[in-house]
């Protein structure tokens, strides 16, 4: 379920917030949008340094230095801002060229598939790999979807399916980490967990849910530990990568037998990462993080 939660917080250093529609509108000029790009790039050429207002204006190329100013200050402040005679992009305005770049308000691909190296968890049939309007996943003929989200559309420019579902694959484990930290990978917002549960009684199930966008991630508990370095560490020794395994491959997440919860009061759960008796064992509390390695 997404929901969509109106923000509260301030943008960079001020103390009032801009209303979305309001920020969208500022760049309906290609001038405006055209000047942040300008400043991001030299940011990221030239570190800190900035371009003055000549500067700036021919690399805009605008003639009409008055029309300039007039585009410029309506970005001042909250988009630019003007340091020792030189002007700046803001953080706001970096993330706004990210989005740019990646595709993200411009582009719209197209769907493509291909097989894939990896086999279905519950048939052992290969999987096919998919990737269709910003969506990526794979699946199996006989039982559907397996694992599914999404990505910019400048990720799926140069990058092959199975190349395109192993950088999905390692996105999504970075977003579980965050969302372990207690960080949303979508706002940087804060995020709340649940208590751990098993819905008709499947599989041990824990949601994090953002306090201030709609992102809410739903997995198997033993998804959590993935990027932990007991965990990272136990596979190196077995020469696995878990950077590039599909969550499908680990057997700790295929079998749930191997996560318990061995404690209500204080509410433990423990997850073997195989079914050796001498196997690693991570013991989590309520917030999913890891109080104990056996």
């Amino acid at each position: 379920m997404r929901r969509y939660r109106k923000s509260t917080s301030v943008t960079d250093d001020d103390s009032t917030s801009l209303p979305p529609s309001e920020a969208f509108a500022l760049f309906a000029d290609e001038t405006r949008v055209a000047i942040v790009e300008a400043l991001a790039e030299r940011a990221t050429a030239e570190g800190t340094d900035g371009l003055t207002f000549a500067e700036l204006r021919r690399a805009i190329g605008v003639r009409d230095a008055g029309q300039f100013n007039y585009h410029l200050s309506k970005l001042r402040d909250r988009f630019v801002v003007k340091r020792d005679g030189k002007y700046h992009a803001r953080w706001s305005a970096l993330k706004l060229v990210g989005a740019i770049r990646a595709g993200t308000f411009t582009e719209s691909p197209g769907s493509r598939t291909a097989a894939l190296e990896h086999d279905c968890p519950s048939c052992e049939q290969s999987l096919t790999g998919a990737f269709d309007h910003g969506l990526v996943w794979m699946e199996c003929d006989e039982h559907g979807k397996l694992f599914q989200t999404s990505v910019a559309p400048q990720a799926a420019a140069n990058r092959s399916i199975p190349e395109l579902v192993a950088f999905a694959n390692a996105e999504t484990q970075h977003d579980i980490e965050r969302a372990v930290s207690g960080t949303c990978s979508m706002c940087s917002g804060p995020m709340q967990v649940s208590t751990p549960h098993r819905p008709d009684h499947g599989t041990l199930i824990v949601e994090f849910d953002c306090l201030s966008c709609w992102m809410r991630i739903q997995l198997p508990v033993a998804l959590t530990v993935v990027r932990h370095p007991a965990v990272v560490a136990h596979f190196h020794e077995r020469g696995v990568d878990v950077r590039k395994e599909p969550f499908t491959s680990f057997e700790f997440i295929k079998d749930d037998s191997l996560t318990a919860v061995v404690s209500e009061e204080p509410y433990r759960v423990r997850v073997a990462l195989d079914s050796d008796e001498d196997t690693t064992t991570l013991t989590l509390d309520e917030v999913m993080s890891v109080v104990n390695v056996e």
